[in-house]
């Protein structure tokens, strides 16, 4: 019996159609031997631990809450602007009051539902803290950024704002990422 490569992100629908195409033969899947005997439910068992209609039903779940909980926060939006604005005022340097009350909503809307906002506020709240030297101030808010756990994607946004909200924000940001090459 012949092997099969599937391709990288294939679902198990197309790799039981590809095994039926190219039968008889078999074909390794996330581990597991698929046969071009096995039925759809066979595969979808072999894979998940579920037949297809469970898989399905079971997917179908997850998107539904995923949505409720999307349809939840969007209707929060609205307060949730008007707080970040508020806890903005004696944090954000005045100068960018402006440009934050404006990107404050947009951010809420994206994927990361304004993580970003949060950590700009802690941030910044550190950076303002005078009583602190500078450089204990860049240690604190270096070990903060390292407990956050930001992907490449999450990081740079968050460097992107601390370079457009603080004076500090360049010199911290060279700070971090020089603590991470080290």
């Amino acid at each position: 019996m012949k092997k099969i490569e599937f391709y990288p992100g294939i679902n198990l629908d197309k790799a039981y159609q590809e095994l039926q195409d190219n039968a008889p033969c078999y074909g390794e899947f996330n581990e597991k031997t698929l046969y071009s005997t096995d039925s759809l439910d066979e595969v979808f068992v072999k894979v998940t631990g579920k037949s297809k209609v469970e898989h399905d039903e079971y997917i179908r779940k997850i998107h539904e809450e995923y949505d409720r909980k999307e349809a939840e926060f969007k209707a929060k939006i609205p307060q949730l602007t008007e707080d970040y604005r508020k806890r903005a005022r004696g944090i954000i340097p005045e100068e960018h009051l402006k440009y934050w009350d404006e990107i404050v909503p947009i951010r809420l809307n994206d994927l990361y539902h304004g993580m970003e906002l949060d950590c700009w506020l802690a941030f910044i709240e550190i950076l303002n803290d005078t009583s602190k030297k500078e450089l204990e101030r860049f240690e604190r808010c270096r070990s903060l950024f390292s407990k956050q756990g930001h992907s490449g994607m999450s990081a740079g946004l968050v460097f992107s704002g601390l370079k457009r909200f603080h004076p500090l924000g360049e010199m911290l940001v060279s700070y971090i990422n020089d603590s991470i090459k080290a």
